[in-house]
């Protein structure tokens, strides 16, 4: 019987921890352990998560690691819970890939804090504006903008189905954005159609992060 499978038989699945699972991965492998390996488990530990480019692979792990630590938290009340971190450096990507994450994060009771270290741009902004605290360092950077779509070749009736979808899908990142920001619906209509570029100070102003940060975030 392997280590890993012996402790998991010599206790009460219910009473092993993340931390203790993990930790004794690290310690029983025989695995080759590489400085990534050792990096995600330690962040994993940390609970903090890196997001670049919001793909549905991506998107579906964030939302089962937040899964996975409200499970582990399930006994304690939210106040008592260590938060999760997702460090944002990201040039956006899919809309429905960013709602996966959004909706975790908004189903999280163990408190989510989004951070932007370098870069939130389209989704990865809104990604951003999803945490229950939001913070930015002092030079990141923010776009906002409606998004685009590649769609490749498609047949005309399929193509007003997929228009019409498309324009109530941003309909419900415009509610999202109103809601956890402080956009006006007049100046969302304003900027929408173009790039708007900003730093953390604007962010700060308009509600898109809570705080600036004046040390590292641990």
């Amino acid at each position: 019987m392997s280590d890993e499978k012996k402790f998991m038989t010599d206790k009460n699945v219910d009473d092993v921890t993340l931390n203790e699972l993990i930790k004794n991965y690290l310690n029983n492998t025989s695995e080759l352990k590489g400085l990534e390996d050792v990096s995600a488990m330690y962040d994993a530990i940390d609970r903090t998560l890196f997001l670049a480019d919001i793909t549905d692979e991506i998107a579906e792990s964030a939302a089962h690691l937040i899964r996975m630590w409200n499970i582990v938290d399930k006994d304690l009340p939210p106040c008592d819970r260590k938060p999760i971190k997702i460090f944002i450096d990201s040039c956006g990507g899919s809309v429905t890939a960013g709602f996966i994450i959004i909706d975790a994060i908004s189903l999280s009771d163990t408190p989510v804090f989004t951070i932007n270290m370098g870069t939130a741009y389209s989704m990865g902004l809104c990604i951003l504006a999803a945490g229950h605290r939001r913070y930015a360092y002092p030079s990141a950077t923010f776009l906002f903008h409606e998004g685009s779509t590649d769609i490749g070749q498609i047949d005309a009736g399929k193509f007003k189905n997929y228009s019409k979808f498309y324009e109530m899908l941003l309909e419900r990142l415009k509610n999202f954005l109103l809601a956890n920001t402080n956009m006006t619906e007049e100046m969302y209509k304003e900027k929408y159609r173009d790039d708007w570029w900003f730093f953390a100070k604007e962010a700060l102003e308009y509600g898109f992060i809570d705080e600036i940060l004046r040390t590292e975030f641990i």
